[in-house]
């Protein structure tokens, strides 16, 4: 059986290798794999590198396969993402151990906060508290940190909570205390984005730094103009249409729209103690790529190959013998650009792996000029050899 990773390492850092060394070192023998974020995460970011760099790298340094977290639970809540994750492992049918960490480590009251979710006076509490201008986020915090008694709201914290509610009593979890991590990866990320980059204040593996200087980074302003004209050519309708669209915040984005000058004052606009940035730019992204609620109706998974070494192959054998949903490896069997460009697609799968191919492209807009296009239909998974070096 093998060992689960959610994550998205944006980028891979030395707190990310510290979990993996752990990992081997309680089931040496255990295959790992990662079910990354693809072109965008969580907070609603671009991710620094492309998915295929970032889960080649990922495997060179200790992961044996990589998957890609599809686009519908990826840039969402922390509470989709992690059922989002947690269920396309438990769908493979050959993991039976998910490794997280938390800035808490005891699991038993990191089990008592997930539970508290169950509660039957939760809801009422949440309403409550929802009700005197707090965020969902904050009022979930403010509850589970009464209730266990511990910090709730640092973010690796939360994702352990949810990962906790999601698990199928099959999949056993492995709390990994976290080790000392000179910069996190948000650190890590506004260092890059400075004009002189302090490489020193960097703490990733070698091949990560190498990969990190030759980078060119992807600028989000490039999303302002998109954003501006679909604004102005909307409707109140087509708003109200977009997953995440409610309380008002449309109206909050055409007035921000009219005196905004980049992407950073849309946003700024738009963010206040209810809506918070990484919300905001989760719906601006849903908002370009058509993402409504009826998107999430009626959800179709599969296992997106992105990077394995001898070991994944030969755990891609099993997971193909045993899962529950479609593997792929690539994009042009299951999908063509025609489906795409004509809308003739029927399989909820593929209506989720069209958007994952439009996130993508909407990333390789973001640099000057714009990179590959459908660059997801001849990109072929990564095979590493480099599986020992962690």
């Amino acid at each position: 059986m093998a060992i689960g990773i959610i994550a998205e390492y944006n980028p891979f850092h030395n707190g990310h290798a510290y979990q993996i060394a752990e990992i081997k070192k309680i089931f040496p023998d255990a295959e790992i794999i990662a079910v990354m974020s693809g072109s965008f995460t969580q907070r609603g970011n671009s991710a620094i590198l492309d998915k295929w760099t970032r889960a080649r790298l990922a495997v060179e340094n200790g992961v044996d396969l990589v998957l890609e977290l599809p686009f519908i639970y990826a840039v969402r809540s922390a509470q989709d993402f992690a059922r989002g994750g947690v269920n396309l492992l438990a769908n493979l049918g050959v993991v039976d151990t998910l490794a997280f960490g938390a800035e808490i480590f005891d699991i038993k009251k990191l089990k008592l906060a997930a539970a508290t979710f169950d509660d039957k006076n939760f809801a009422e509490k949440l309403k409550l508290e929802m009700a005197s201008g707090e965020s969902y986020a904050a009022a979930v915090t403010k509850i589970l940190s009464a209730v266990s008694q511990i910090d709730i709201g640092k973010p690796n914290t939360i994702l352990a909570i949810e990962y906790l509610r999601a698990l199928p009593k099959n999949i056993t979890p492995l709390l990994i205390p976290r080790g000392k991590i000179i910069s996190s990866a948000t650190a890590i990320r506004n260092e890059l984005y400075k004009k002189s980059v302090a490489w020193e204040k960097i703490s990733v593996p070698p091949n990560i730094l190498t990969e990190l200087q030759a980078a060119e980074l992807p600028n989000e302003d490039f999303l302002f103009r998109p954003l501006l004209t679909k604004i102005l050519t909307s409707k109140l309708d087509d708003f109200k249409k977009i997953y995440g669209m409610n309380e008002g915040i449309e109206f909050k984005l055409i007035e921000s729209a009219r005196t905004a000058k980049n992407f950073g004052e849309l946003v700024g606009g738009i963010v206040n103690k209810r809506f918070p940035t990484s919300r905001v730019k989760r719906l601006l992204l849903h908002f370009l790529l058509n993402v409504t609620a009826e998107t999430f109706l009626n959800v179709g998974d599969y296992a997106r190959v992105l990077a394995f070494n001898e070991r994944g192959k030969f755990l891609l054998k099993q997971i193909r013998t045993a899962s529950k949903i479609p593997i792929i490896t690539k994009v042009a069997q299951h999908l063509n650009s025609k489906e795409i460009l004509f809308g003739k697609i029927i399989e909820p799968y593929k209506k989720n792996l069209a958007l994952d191919l439009l996130a993508t492209d909407l990333r390789e807009t973001l640099f000057e000029p714009p990179k590959n296009l459908r660059k997801d239909f001849f990109v072929c998974p990564e095979k590493s050899r480099n599986f020992n070096q962690v």
